[in-house]
């Protein structure tokens, strides 16, 4: 039997782990900001297509999101994995400032917040607390960053790769 107070716990640790609001999270998956609060309080579980975009946004399956023990979003795993990344990257603190003027203050925070960057060689990585962040900031924002990062670092063919620090995987090159 599923513990809907061990599944809501479960997402709001996920959730902190990722430095997400709860209307940020609702944001991503497509629900209010009270469902989310309801999820995490145990009165209620997410539908099933919501638990599988949880899942993406998390990097864990229905299963561990409903089942698992207590997860959170900096587990050993996680931190066994991540990438290795010498803060703070100037390159990329460069280039946030010039994406934070050209976009809503709602979706730089939502889409922005958490990432890191780290230019090895001729490629770029652009590394953000999700694969499902990843690949957002690849399929929506790949035309602004790119030109930014290519600007700053005085590369014409910079090639960037979009990562997620929890799985350490490259999701897409742009």
């Amino acid at each position: 039997m599923i513990d809907n107070n061990k599944a809501g716990q479960n997402i709001l640790n996920l959730r902190k782990g990722l430095s997400l609001t709860q209307a940020e999270l609702s944001s991503l998956v497509g629900v209010s900001h009270q469902a989310v609060s309801k999820w995490e309080q145990g009165d209620c579980l997410p539908d099933i297509g919501v638990l599988l975009k949880l899942g993406q946004v998390f990097g864990k399956s229905v299963e561990e999101l409903l089942l698992g023990d207590s997860v959170n979003g900096d587990s050993a795993s996680e931190k066994n994995i991540s990438p290795p990344i010498e803060l703070p990257d100037e390159v990329w603190t460069q280039a946030l400032n010039h994406i934070q003027g050209r976009i809503s203050p709602p979706s730089f925070n939502t889409w922005f917040k958490g990432t890191k960057g780290k230019q090895l060689g001729e490629t770029y990585c652009v590394y953000s607390p999700s694969r499902f962040a990843s690949e957002w900031l690849y399929h929506r924002y790949s035309y602004l960053i790119v030109p930014i990062l290519e600007d700053i670092t005085g590369t014409s063919s910079l090639k960037v790769e979009f990562c997620s620090m929890g799985a350490w995987d490259t999701n897409r090159k742009g």
